[in-house]
């Protein structure tokens, strides 16, 4: 089948990340694919490195200037591009890569859209995601990356008939035997964008309080626009010391080894690929009960989920984790195949291909 990926990216985060290994399955399963990279003036940054993100995996790429909110050239030159690959589905990631995508499709083209979750961290970024959910009305295929990203959607008036949940894709280097660090000792990992969806305030706060463990130190790897503010909000908790600012990384799986747990105290998610790859890798996971988040993990068993925002309640599960730490790692391990084969790549290609078929049809 003849397809092209639409997306107008941000920092390399997870939704950039599932596009990338979603476009690598689908060409190993025979596509012929394109990926359209929509490049903003303001920060071409962003559609660089993950163009070149892309060219490394050997996806075939063209990015696309953009200089204004609606680029007349921008839109002339997408159009070109579809025409010329005479695609049969056009596959756009976010409100910008949907509103171009909606505007330059011919005709018999079919238009399928991924919900990869909202932020809403500002009324803008609202403003934007409601007008997409407006839109999904329109057309003819809507991905959910979980049962309660579809739920939400179609309680926001999107079509049972159009929505087709497909959970991310996750491929991580398999773990290497006894290479993990399962000792009351070992640091925290949050890995995800600074930013205020993110709730890593909450997270500070917890482990600022008299119940968590001593020597309990995180490790926050990525970065955003509230880096600086939670960095003096560290500061002011007396967390120097207790937690390491990392910066951006590559190294995921060799944190993860290291980890004692993956946290994630997000406010808003869809399904985050930063608990999908502590899974996959048999890392317990202490996350807010968002989203596909209860879908990704066995509440309990592999995971403490608490209620999004509660500080008191991530407390007490620090409180709570040396304890339980060693039962929830041997679940996690147990559990880490049947993780890495549901959210395979290629089972990913194989639901989106099936998918494809139905509204090419």
């Amino acid at each position: 089948m003849r397809v092209s990926h639409v997306i107008s990216p941000g920092p390399m985060a997870g939704a950039e990340n599932v596009v990338l290994q979603g476009c690598a399955a689908l060409l190993q399963q025979g596509h012929s694919l394109s990926l359209l990279v929509l490049t903003e003036a303001r920060c071409p940054e962003h559609g660089a490195l993950f163009a070149a993100a892309a060219r490394e995996r050997d996806i075939p790429v063209q990015e696309i200037s953009v200089e204004r909110r609606l680029d007349i050239r921008a839109l002339a030159t997408l159009r070109a591009a579809l025409k010329a690959a005479d695609v049969e589905v056009v596959h756009a990631h976010g409100y910008k890569a949907l509103v171009y995508s909606m505007l330059t499709s011919s005709r018999r083209t079919r238009l399928a859209v991924t919900h990869h979750g909202e932020t809403g961290h500002d009324s803008l970024a609202r403003l934007y995601e409601a007008l997409a959910r407006t839109l999904y009305r329109r057309v003819d295929c809507v991905f959910a990356v979980s049962n309660a990203t579809s739920d939400a959607l179609i309680e926001a008036g999107v079509p049972r008939a159009k929505l087709k949940t497909v959970p991310n894709p996750v491929s991580l280097p398999q773990p290497t035997p006894g290479a993990a660090d399962d000792s009351p000792g070992a640091p925290l990992l949050f890995i995800g964008r600074l930013s205020e969806e993110k709730g890593l305030d909450v997270l500070l706060r917890a482990l600022a309080s008299p119940n968590a463990p001593a020597g309990l130190t995180l490790n926050v790897a990525g970065d955003g626009p509230c880096a600086e503010r939670w960095k003096a909000l560290g500061s002011e908790l007396g967390l120097n010391g207790k937690v390491r600012w990392l910066g951006m990384r590559k190294d995921v799986p060799e944190l993860l080894a290291s980890a004692q747990a993956l946290v994630l105290p997000s406010l808003r998610e869809g399904l985050p690929l930063a608990v999908l790859e502590a899974a996959s890798c048999g890392v317990p996971v202490l996350a807010s009960r968002v989203g596909g988040v209860p879908e990704a993990v066995q509440e309990g068993e592999t995971a403490v989920l608490i209620a999004p925002g509660d500080v008191q309640g991530w407390s007490r599960a620090l409180a709570a984790l040396p304890a339980r730490g060693d039962e929830l790692r041997k679940a996690a391990q147990r559990r880490a195949p049947e993780i890495r084969a549901r959210h395979a790549p290629a089972r990913w290609a194989e639901l989106t291909t099936q998918h494809y078929c139905e509204v090419a049809r």
